[in-house]
């Protein structure tokens, strides 16, 4: 008697895991991981701009000043003792923690009080000075990085020779001194000894402001610190040509008979910007603080100049909003140059950054 045979059904395979459920509201791939780098640096900023104003109003606290004279500003010598009294003891009565408070509740509402030096509003005077520093800064980074590409590579092609030897010598010589000695070093050859150029301001005395006069006046200024910027940038993107200049891209770009300028400018040059470009973010601090001191060489009426006018007139209310200004300028230029790496190098992680 033959039995039938029950052929068993194949074990069920597993079932996949389920792919992780997608936050509400968060943005698919690459676009959801810029957004949180951008997210991420906009909230590490809070804490940055609340330190510093903080240690604003501490050091103005600690600073052995006379107070009440930054107060009455030039009124001190025409004003009577019972109103420098009261003003002594304004000042003595009023904590530096409370007067921050009243200083960033204020700010919350757009109100940066009032500047003792200017006579003026602080937001007047920030918002006037504020578009000449941007440009200053702006065209000095564009200057020094269009005259660094040539240099690099002049020193990528033979980085074991004479020329790019004493170029790479010059360039670390250059890096070592001071921005302010560049300026008064222009200053002294261009404007004293030569003659070609003025030695600062906006216009010329009584000139009214026109796009002349002030690209005239703005020279100096840019070349300051375009020099100031020039070493690192043609340091990093000599370094980075050199290896892209031996790459197997390049070299099989050339065996296909592609013109060597074609070579340069899309086998080499783009890529060798990503790690420059990533190093910028990290020295835009220095770009502030160098235009801090040319501004104030070059009587250039940026955001730097009322600055140092502020600390040296103690006006503190001018002085802790050109300050928050400046960090915040530094932050989001590092933002911005963290974001043009990104759209640059694909391989770049935003969540990496």
């Amino acid at each position: 008697m033959t039995a039938d045979l029950a052929v068993a059904d194949p074990p069920a395979a597993p079932a996949p895991d389920a792919p992780p459920a997608r936050r509400a509201g968060a943005a698919p791939g690459r676009a959801g991981a810029v957004l949180r780098l951008v997210r991420r640096r906009l909230l590490w900023a809070v804490p940055l701009v609340v330190v510093v104003s903080l240690a604003v109003f501490a050091l103005a606290a600690a600073s052995p000043t006379d107070a009440a004279a930054a107060f009455l500003g030039a009124r001190d010598e025409f004003t009577g003792g019972a109103a420098r009294a009261g003003v002594e003891e304004l000042v003595a009565g009023t904590h530096w923690l409370d007067a921050w408070w009243r200083w960033a509740s204020g700010a919350l509402t757009g109100d940066l009080g009032v500047s003792t030096s200017s006579r003026a509003p602080v937001a007047d005077v920030v918002a006037a000075r504020l578009p000449w520093t941007l440009l200053l800064m702006v065209l000095g980074l564009g200057v020094g990085a269009v005259a660094a590409v040539p240099l690099a590579l002049l020193a990528a092609r033979r980085p074991r020779g004479v020329v790019a030897r004493v170029l790479t010598s010059g360039l670390w010589a250059l890096s070592a001194v001071p921005a302010f000695v560049v300026a008064m070093g222009l200053v002294a050859v261009l404007a004293l000894g030569l003659g070609w150029l003025p030695t600062g301001g906006l216009t010329d005395a009584g000139a009214a402001v026109t796009p002349g006069q002030v690209g005239r006046h703005l020279v100096l200024p840019v070349l300051s610190v375009a020099l100031s910027q020039l070493p690192w940038i043609t340091l990093h993107l000599s370094r980075a040509m050199s290896v892209q200049l031996r790459s197997p891209a390049t070299d099989a770009a050339r065996l296909r008979g592609v013109p060597e300028g074609r070579v340069l400018t899309r086998h080499v040059l783009p890529p060798a910007a990503v790690p420059t470009l990533a190093v910028a973010g990290a020295r835009l601090p220095e770009v502030v603080a160098g235009s801090v001191l040319v501004e104030e060489i070059f009587s250039w009426p940026g955001l730097g100049q009322s600055l140092v006018a502020a600390a040296l007139a103690q006006d503190f209310a001018l002085l802790a909003a050109s300050t928050v200004l400046l960090t915040a300028v530094a932050v989001l230029g590092g933002l911005l140059a963290d974001l043009c790496l990104v759209r640059i190098d694909p391989r770049t992680d935003p969540d990496a950054l």
